[in-house]
């Protein structure tokens, strides 16, 4: 057994390890940065979901007051329509009761 072979065999093998080792070394800093970016994305990501579901829940609550507001509209219109049919009637029984009463005018002008 030689000695000296057998520790540049050992020192050979060293080198190569080390320099696997650095190689390892660099694809694992490299995966951490992917690690780090695909983190940072991900906060992006959910905390811009976390904006869209507040805008979300914000514009049902606008919808649920539009609806309401058009409810009430429409209740409005109804008695907007009730008040101009009551109106209408009571202009039909105020042009008889003067058509009623400017005939009673002529007839007795007219020796009534």
């Amino acid at each position: 057994m030689n000695v000296e072979r057998t520790i540049e065999f050992i020192l050979n093998a060293q080198a190569k390890a080390e320099i696997r080792m650095d190689k390892m070394d660099k694809r694992i800093d490299v995966i951490a940065k992917l690690l780090q970016q695909g983190m940072r994305i991900l906060v992006r990501v959910e905390t811009a979901q976390e904006r869209g579901e507040a805008a979300t829940a914000e514009l049902r609550k606008s919808q649920k007051r539009t609806d309401a507001a058009i409810a009430e509209l429409k209740e409005s219109q109804k008695r907007t329509d009730i008040k101009m049919a009551e109106l209408a009637q009571a202009q039909k029984e105020t042009q008889r009761s003067l058509k009623a009463f400017l005939d009673s005018m002529r007839h007795r002008r007219n020796g009534g």
